[in-house]
């Protein structure tokens, strides 16, 4: 195994994944990259507010790169090597594209542990993902 893929959000799971990933990156001498998957920026329209293209703004240039230098500083053990990106996109289908095209060989999440009818109401990252995803895929409580 020599690439393991990691979805983070700034949550606490995607947290506790991202530690995981870097146990596992340390023992088989694996790289980590540390993703974050922005949701579909708003189309510039009559119907679009300047709010909303402002608070796009906002995440994809300050909320973003500290939240991938946290998940970054999460891996930080010797040995271990992280690059960071972000994408945008719906989150499962994203991951699981970058899966194959970067030539992964593991992709790593956390899950919130919902219960049914939340998650089915909700949606879960991680079940999708695990539906879709033809590479691995360990999720992380």
């Amino acid at each position: 195994m020599k690439k393991i893929l990691v979805g983070v959000d700034g949550s606490q799971e995607a947290g506790a994944a991202a530690r995981k990933a870097a146990e596992l990156a340390k023992a088989l001498g694996a790289r980590l990259t540390l993703v974050y998957v922005a949701p579909q920026h708003p189309t510039h329209s009559a119907e679009t507010s300047a709010a909303e293209l402002q608070q796009a703004d906002v995440v994809e240039h300050s909320y973003v790169p500290a939240l991938l230098l946290q998940a970054e500083e999460e891996c930080r053990t010797p040995g271990v090597t992280a690059d960071t990106t972000s994408l945008t996109g719906r989150a499962a289908e994203t991951l699981a594209e970058l899966a194959v095209s970067g030539e992964y060989d593991l992709v790593v999440v956390g899950h919130r542990g919902r219960g049914a009818v939340k998650r089915a109401l909700l949606g879960s990252v991680a079940d999708r993902l695990l539906q879709i995803c033809p590479r691995p895929v360990l999720v992380v409580p």
